[in-house]
């Protein structure tokens, strides 16, 4: 926020000076008829403000060398602006706003906003597309944190092995091509939150798994997958279909404020756990149910720990098919 009240500054101060300037250089008219009034540099509104300080911050370019080639009216499909983002979910609401086309030396950004220009996200490919701020405001949401207590500990640029950014999910198919990306750790109650991002941004992956949850088999041939981050997304999937579909949703859409304490009380008590409730071999109709819990702690959960814990990997599942 320092940096982005700065970049606000830097701009109003160049648009003044560059205005005193040109009225220190006009040329006068003849005596008789005075001097001529100076032409004052358009005035940039409030959202292509903030369009040209979040350029000017992103590649450390000074405000003053960015020039607004258009600004057009839109209305934004959802709180998103239109972004889509794989891993980060959008309030379905419309948001009036504006596209605004940027240009820096020889490179166009397309910049979306809202209508007051309190809210910026970059459009298309490029280092822009790394948007670190919309991960932060996701991963409040899904944790139901404040923004001032999140904070950024690294930002690496990396090659990821995989089209899946090197996070292997079940059920998710993965191409083996080297994958440009970086990879961005945020920090927030002690915890640290790792998200694996794609060169241009079309693909942002939660990374640090807490748990993982399989059910398969029983008379009801079951066949559920579950994958839930540290960072408050959880993924399932029912294998049974040829192309299972993968379905997300973040803590804060399927848990009580109970249950996620809950959840980060046994990351910080336990360390790696491998469950099994599965039935025992030679049931007819059996069913296998394991967990993998991965935790920040040392201890190791209780009989009635372990009962607790399938059943909350059960309901935040269920939770996903609603």
């Amino acid at each position: 926020m320092k940096r982005f009240l700065l970049s606000m500054l830097l701009i109003l101060t160049l648009s003044a000076c560059a205005g005193q300037a040109q009225a220190t250089e006009q040329p006068l008219l003849p005596e008789d008829d005075g001097p001529s009034v100076p032409t004052q540099p358009a005035e940039l509104t409030p959202a292509e403000q903030s369009a040209v300080a979040q350029l000017a911050a992103l590649i450390d370019t000074p405000a003053e060398e960015i020039r607004v080639v258009s600004t057009e009216a839109v209305e934004w499909p959802d709180g998103c602006l239109g972004i889509e983002r794989p891993g980060m979910m959008c309030t379905q609401m419309i948001v009036p706003g504006y596209r605004i086309i940027l240009e820096a030396g020889d490179k166009q950004y397309e910049f979306r906003t809202n209508e007051s220009g309190s809210q910026v996200a970059q459009a298309g490919g490029g280092p822009l597309g790394l948007m670190v701020e919309a991960i932060t405001a996701q991963l409040a949401y899904n944790l139901r944190l404040d923004l001032d207590e999140i904070s950024v500990v690294s930002s690496a640029a990396v090659e990821f092995p995989d089209t899946c950014l090197g996070v292997a999910m079940q059920d998710v198919a993965c191409a083996e091509a080297i994958t440009p990306g970086k990879i961005i750790v945020l920090e927030a109650n002690g915890l640290q939150f790792e998200y694996h991002i794609s060169e241009d941004g079309s693909h942002v992956q939660p990374a640090t798994v807490a748990l993982v949850w399989t059910r398969e088999g029983g008379i009801a041939g079951f066949c559920d997958r579950l994958t839930v981050f540290l960072s408050g997304e959880a993924y399932g999937s029912n294998c049974r279909s040829q192309e299972p579909a993968i379905t997300m949703k973040p803590f804060a859409d399927i848990l009580s404020v109970v249950e996620q304490d809950q959840f980060f009380a046994w990351a910080g008590e336990f360390a790696t756990v491998n469950l099994d409730a599965s039935d025992p071999k030679g049931v007819a109709d059996g069913m296998t149910v394991t967990l993998e819990f991965f935790g920040n702690g040392k201890s190791q959960p209780s009989k009635t720990d372990q009962s607790v814990m399938f059943e909350f990997a059960q309901r935040v599942y269920q939770s996903l098919a609603q």
